[in-house]
């Protein structure tokens, strides 16, 4: 029990929880296979592969992420919410390289989901280079289920004025997490605004990111806005594929 409260009280007080060497070497070697035979396929170009898609692979693989499931049902159970019925885990692969790296770092957002676990695969290690590594501002919102609330905090938090006069400015603080593989880092995706940092074009920034518990599970606006996201991607990938 200590253990659960902990992780509660640290997720609010830090912004996120660090779990050091919780993926043994043969879980990330399993994983950068997995990257490596993606990027070879996408042409070493950004590419960002879903759960949900058509395709089938590792991140349906519910052996590999049993205890990344059981570790966060417990935190949310933590946090006072009860399993819901056939709640499961949301799982993105995203590989950023190659000529959109820039355009896909900075992105400033909020995730839909309660929490969010971060798999570092291949993070960049360059003096001259930000290195991709996380930047978070923790807990900025409240968690709610009105749909149009979160609309509206989005365009707020998610615009150029707020970075402006919030994040230019330092009035919203910021904390830097430099990612290593081998670790896990957990945080409350739906309140912490967060983005990646930029790196070399040259360069290789690969997580997965583990959501749980969907807020909007029952929103049919979000549901919609989700499956637009994956047809774009899809459509990236058949480009990447093509590319000479």
């Amino acid at each position: 029990m200590r253990n659960k409260v902990d992780y509660k009280n640290r997720i609010n007080k830090d912004g996120f929880l660090k779990l050091e060497n919780f993926f043994d070497a043969e879980e990330i070697n399993t994983l950068r296979g997995f990257v490596n035979k993606k990027l070879k396929e996408n042409q070493n170009q950004y590419f960002f592969l879903t759960s949900e898609g058509k395709e089938k692979n590792l991140l349906n693989d519910p052996i590999f992420f049993n205890k990344i499931e059981e570790l966060l049902k417990r935190i949310t159970e933590n946090f006072g919410y009860k399993i819901r019925k056939k709640e499961s885990l949301y799982k993105v692969l995203r590989v950023v390289t190659g000529k959109k790296s820039k355009r896909v770092s900075l992105d400033y957002h909020f995730d839909a989901h309660l929490l969010t676990l971060l798999i570092p695969i291949y993070i960049p290690n360059k003096r001259d280079s930000d290195n991709g590594n996380l930047i978070i501002f923790k807990n900025l919102r409240k968690v709610s289920t009105n749909i149009l609330m979160n609309i509206l905090q989005k365009l707020f938090y998610q615009s150029k004025l707020f970075k402006l006069f919030f994040i230019n400015t330092g009035l919203v603080k910021s904390k830097v997490l430099n990612l290593k593989p081998g670790n896990a880092y957990i945080f409350n995706g739906f309140r912490t605004l967060h983005t990646n940092l930029n790196i070399n074009p040259r360069d290789v920034r690969a997580t997965i990111l583990v959501h749980y518990y969907d807020v909007f599970r029952d929103s049919y606006l979000v549901k919609k806005n989700r499956e637009l996201r994956i047809k774009k991607e899809i459509k990236n990938i058949e480009k990447n594929k093509i590319r000479s």
